[in-house]
Parts: structure tokens; C-alpha cells; sequence
């Protein structure tokens, strides 16, 4: 009778991953028994032995098999009780499989749940909107909350106990020796900010060949021609961006008193100060101030591609990220709220312009503009990038995964 070693295995992970243990190791021992040579067998027998001593001889002959086997060396190492303990206090690290049969899952946005690609069963998700609560951005700086460190940041597999270590833009990973999708919860940099909300894919991957058609009169055909044989590469990916509300306020210093008014909820002119030498200020509510949180994509192609609906958003959870990649943002926080400073000064000054309340900045002093109350909060917003590499630079086009738009005008490249 011959059989086939790959199904014979594949039937063992699935026994193992349902807890079916004794069925798993009947399994895994055949495949053992075809192919000794193989590690990874003797790996899913160590994880599906309920023995101490059962788990370290099967790892023992993964380890005969290849000695450099990481896997191997890391599951040994966690038989150990201070390895144990020291992975309950600092690997948070969440894998998705399906309930019914084992298999992985992903998150589908269109369903707004996991569905697993073994057996199709959906798995329904309850969300949140993002809470508009926003962390206080004097109280994080002074605790140094959220200063990026580029370090290499490492993962762990909990279905073969892999770990693995990888840049820290990349937050999504595949296991290498399980194929088993991985999330960095914790990451190891300490002080790294977790996101508050995210925004799924609302356009995919035909959408996106669609809009390109009927924007730049290309054919699909030929799209798809470039993309198969990797001279276009179409990726979707969730990019970091920090948003930041505050109030702003600047000093009308036109020669006369301005009355108290209230132009909009977000616009207005007060009083500030004791009569008779009270002075008129103009103020200004500025809410959901983006700031890219990374430098893989330049500033002004994001921006090409706003606005993104921050009202929409969904309350953050590592779910939604099964499957898709992910950036990890590299601007720290201090650098992104001096940043936003800024535009927030920019933006005060075009509105009291249109409010005639403008003088030259450059005539302002210090204390004349004023900005405050500022908040903050790091979101994950959906983008698909398209980009040729030719031998002198990489040419990107941008389209917002939410609501479609795209970045620029027909590329050459495309033509």
C-alpha cells in the first residue's frame, strides 16, 4: 500500500491542532515511520505527546535530524519552568484556527469575521467603533511612552513553538516552519504604543484592478500581465498613522477689540484676560490630524490619496490583521506631535485668514499662538501599493483601501 506522506501529515496537525492527541501521534508515527529524515514530523509529535518526557525525545531526534533546527532548541528550552515563566509574563503572541477542523483562519472584511481555508466555516465578529477617548500627549511624553526604538523585534510561534526574528516595520508574519499566521501583540520594544482603531479593507484586489482600468484606459488583461510576471508587484498593507486633535488659539492683534463670536462648533473669537486690558483671541478645535507614522512611502503620495473616514474606524484587534500585512510605525511620538504642532499652526492661521483676523506670522510672537489640549491615538489604515522596481528607483502608485482613490495620474510604467 503506498502512502501519501504529506496527507498522512497534514491529517496529523489537524488531530493535533483539535487536541484529537491520540489520533495526531497515530498519524505523526506513519509519517515518522515514511520519512524519518523530515523534522517537522517530529516536531508536531512533540507538541502532541502530553509527557514531559515523550515531548523531549521527540524533540531530541528533530534535533538529530538537524541541529540547527530552532524550532527544536525553543521547544526544549520551554520545558524548562523559568522559560515557562518567562514566556507567560512576556510573549503575547495570538495565532488563528478554526474551532471545527484546526485549520487557519483569516479575516475576511467583506463578512467582517474569520473564515477558515480548510473547511469554509465563518467565524462572525462583534466590533466596536474606536473609542474617541485619546491618550493625553503631555502625560505620554513625560513618560516617554511611544519613543520608537528600531531594534529586531522576535515572535514565537504557539503551533510549532518557533521563533523567529524580523524587521520591526513588519508586524504580520508566517511562521517558516508551520506556515501559521503569527501577531506581535507585545512587541519587544519597550514603551511601544498599541493601535486604538483600524480601518478593513473596504476595496480589493478586483476593485482595484477595475478602478486602475477605467482611470488610466488600461486593460485589465495587460495589468494582470505585468503583475504575474513580477515586473508590477499589487500589494495591500495597513499603514501607521498617529492622529492628533488639540485647540489653538491666536492672539488678534489688529489694532482694535474684537466682539466675542461663535462662527462654527469648531471656530470662534474670545475674550481672554481682565477688563480693561482683556484682548481678543481667535480659537479653533482641529480633530483627527493624520501624520504617517513610517518613511517607506513619501509624505506627499499619502496625502495624495486623503482623505480616509477616521469616524468609521473600528476598535483595534489583532484579528482583523490575520492574514495582511501590517507597518509598524518608526516615528516616534515626540517627533510626530512636533510635527503636528505645526500644521496645526498652518491650519489656525488659513482659518482666522477667512475670518479676517489674520496678521503675518512672522509678526506673531511666541505667545501669540497658542496650542493646547492636544490628544493622540495610532491607527491602521488601509492602502494598496502598486509599484515597479527598475535598476535607478521604484516607482509607487497609491489607492486609499477604504475609499478608492487613487494617488496620481496614469504612470508611465503602465503605459
Amino acid at each position: 500500500m503506498i502512502y501519501d506522506f504529506y496527507e498522512i501529515l497534514g491529517q496529523g496537525i489537524i488531530a493535533a491542532r483539535t487536541e484529537r492527541y491520540k489520533e495526531a501521534i497515530k498519524f505523526l508515527s506513519l509519517a515518522a515511520k515514511i520519512e524519518p529524515f523530515n523534522p517537522r514530523v517530529w516536531l508536531w509529535l512533540a507538541t502532541a505527546s502530553q509527557t514531559v518526557e515523550a515531548k523531549r525525545k521527540y524533540l531530541q531526534e528533530a534535533l538529530k535530524v538537524d541541529p540547527n533546527a530552532l524550532a527544536a532548541s525553543v521547544l526544549l528550552g520551554r520545558l524548562n519552568q523559568s522559560e515557562n515563566d518567562y514566556n507567560k509574563k512576556n510573549s503575547m503572541l495570538a495565532i488563528f484556527t478554526c474551532p471545527h477542523c484546526g485549520g487557519k483562519q483569516r479575516f475576511d472584511p467583506d463578512i467582517s469575521g474569520m473564515q477558515c481555508e480548510y473547511c469554509g466555516k465563518v467565524e462572525i465578529l462583534t466590533f466596536e467603533n474606536a473609542s474617541d477617548h485619546e491618550a493625553c500627549l503631555t502625560t505620554s511624553l513625560q513618560e516617554s511612552s511611544g519613543n520608537w526604538a528600531v531594534i529586531e523585534s522576535q515572535s514565537a510561534c504557539n503551533a510549532c513553538g518557533a521563533k523567529t526574528t524580523h524587521p520591526p516595520s513588519q508586524v504580520t508574519i508566517r511562521c517558516p516552519f508551520c506556515n501559521s499566521d503569527m501577531i506581535t501583540i507585545q512587541s519587544a520594544t519597550p514603551n511601544l504604543v498599541s493601535p486604538t482603531g483600524i480601518a478593513p479593507f473596504q476595496y480589493h484586489k478586483d476593485d482595484v484592478l477595475e478602478i486602475i482600468s477605467k482611470q488610466w484606459s488600461i486593460q485589465t488583461r495587460k495589468l494582470l500581465q505585468l503583475i504575474n510576471n513580477n515586473e508590477v508587484m499589487l500589494s495591500s498593507i495597513y499603514l501607521p498613522f498617529w492622529t492628533f486633535d488639540g485647540t489653538v488659539q491666536i492672539f488678534c492683534a489688529l489694532g482694535y477689540r474684537v466682539s466675542p463670536v461663535v462662527y462654527s462648533p469648531e471656530e470662534r473669537v474670545i475674550l481672554k484676560g481682565e477688563w480693561p486690558v482683556e484682548k481678543s483671541w481667535f480659537e479653533c478645535n482641529i480633530d483627527d490630524l493624520l501624520i504617517y507614522a513610517a518613511r517607506s512611502v513619501p509624505n506627499d503620495l499619502i496625502m495624495s490619496i486623503f482623505p480616509f473616514d477616521l469616524k468609521s474606524i473600528l476598535e483595534y484587534r489583532p484579528e482583523i490583521l490575520a492574514g495582511w500585512q501590517a507597518e509598524n510605525y518608526q516615528i516616534a511620538l515626540e517627533d510626530a506631535a512636533i510635527e503636528s504642532h505645526k500644521r496645526m499652526r498652518d491650519i489656525a492661521f488659513k482659518r482666522a485668514t477667512r475670518r479676517n483676523l489674520f496678521m503675518l506670522p512672522s509678526d506673531m510672537l511666541q505667545d501669540d499662538v497658542l496650542v493646547f489640549d492636544k490628544t493622540y491615538k495610532l491607527v491602521l489604515l488601509p492602502v494598496w501599493i502598486i509599484s515597479r522596481k527598475t535598476s535607478n528607483s521604484v516607482s509607487r502608485t497609491l489607492i486609499n483601501g477604504q475609499t478608492g482613490k487613487i494617488s496620481e495620474n496614469k504612470s508611465n510604467w503602465l503605459s
